[in-house]
């Protein structure tokens, strides 16, 4: 692993209003890092772009960390934690990740990463966390997607918390089979004297299949609403991350959810539409740049000249700021159709 040396403790602590921002290729040079990103690592955009992104890992950062998070992104998962990054001074900075694969067609063509200002107790759980795997008590913790989690009896426990809608939902379907069994059970073993043999094997059937239909149901439900749930997150990240040329896989279905990805579609043609008309106005301020040097190249021009050439410096910033959507060059698609609902039930 890259130790990037020499460091020392002096912190550089984020605005509220940073937001940094970087892109990555599959494998793992900068291809792109936004303003803010360039004044918080102290590096210029000559130095950050095209090299590889560890150039701003600190040694303070575990091993296990990285692995979690290239393993997580092999998966197509998205990877959120909290990472500890070196300044060019050798001084440090703090910052919550979200690292998103993007991916155009199903492949995946490159990473990008958006990193905001965590709260101080984020930053003393990841201290104390990731000293922890440093010194190698990865036993009684672990990283996935980002997360610490404990491991063991405690992760076992974890795991039985109904967390999470499909969680709660199979909670739910899993109280109601009980009650059935329970109520309908206790119906049977109180006419157990006046029932015959086939009737008491019948009434076990019934009862049985009842409980199979409440679970059988409540797993049905609770997969087909995370399935839809886990499309619309993964959407959504992609459009945070900047990849406009997402979209929902499938058809919008007939309900809530449906109305939710046709709200989020309707929200990327809106993003498209307004990247589009930047994109257009920076080629009207490219198209004055290359006007005022070629007005420079002549006696009466030369005035204009280093007017010319910042005006070309703007805009070529400004089309390097704009790029970070990956925009398709056309015209965004007509708009979908609302899906139709019926009536409210009461």
């Amino acid at each position: 692993m890259r130790n990037n040396q020499p460091v020392h403790d002096t912190e550089y602590l984020l605005r509220d209003d940073h937001f940094l921002i970087s892109r990555t290729d599959s494998q793992g040079r900068i291809i792109y890092a936004n303003p803010a990103f360039i004044e918080v690592s102290g590096f210029s955009r000559e130095e950050l772009v095209g090299a590889a992104h560890n150039i701003v890992r600190h040694p303070d950062m575990p091993q296990a960390a990285f692995e979690d998070l290239w393993r997580t992104l092999g998966r197509g998962e998205p990877w959120t934690g909290m990472v500890k990054n070196r300044r060019k001074d050798g001084g440090f900075y703090w910052v919550l990740a979200n690292v998103t694969p993007i991916t155009e067609r199903g492949v995946t063509v490159c990473y990008a990463s958006v990193r905001v200002k965590p709260s101080r107790a984020q930053v003393q759980a990841a201290e104390q966390a990731y000293a922890r795997l440093r010194q190698g008590a990865a036993r009684s913790v672990r990283l996935r997607g980002g997360q610490v989690q404990p491991t063991g009896v405690r992760a076992a426990l974890a795991r039985w918390r109904p967390e999470g809608v499909r969680a709660r939902l199979l909670a739910w379907a899993a109280l109601a089979a009980s009650l059935l069994l329970g109520t309908a059970g206790a119906a049977v073993y109180g006419m157990r004297d006046t029932l015959t043999a086939q009737s008491l094997a019948i009434a076990t059937a019934l009862i049985a299949a009842g409980v199979a239909v409440i679970l059988a149901s409540g797993w049905h439900l609770a997969r087909s609403i995370t399935h839809q749930l886990a499309h619309a997150a993964d959407f959504t990240r992609q459009i945070a991350a900047g990849n406009l040329s997402t979209a929902l896989p499938g058809g919008a279905a007939q309900d809530d959810i449906g109305e939710l990805a046709f709200s989020l579609e309707i929200m990327r043609k809106s993003l498209v539409s307004m990247a589009l008309d930047v994109h257009a106005g920076i080629d009207h301020t490219f198209s004055g740049a290359r006007d005022a040097a070629d007005g420079d190249a002549s006696p009466s021009g030369r005035s204009a000249g280093p007017a010319g050439q910042a005006q070309r410096a703007q805009g070529a910033q400004l089309r390097q700021a704009i790029d970070v959507f990956r925009i398709a060059a056309r015209p965004p698609r007509d708009l979908p159709v609302p899906p139709r609902r019926g009536p409210e039930k009461p």
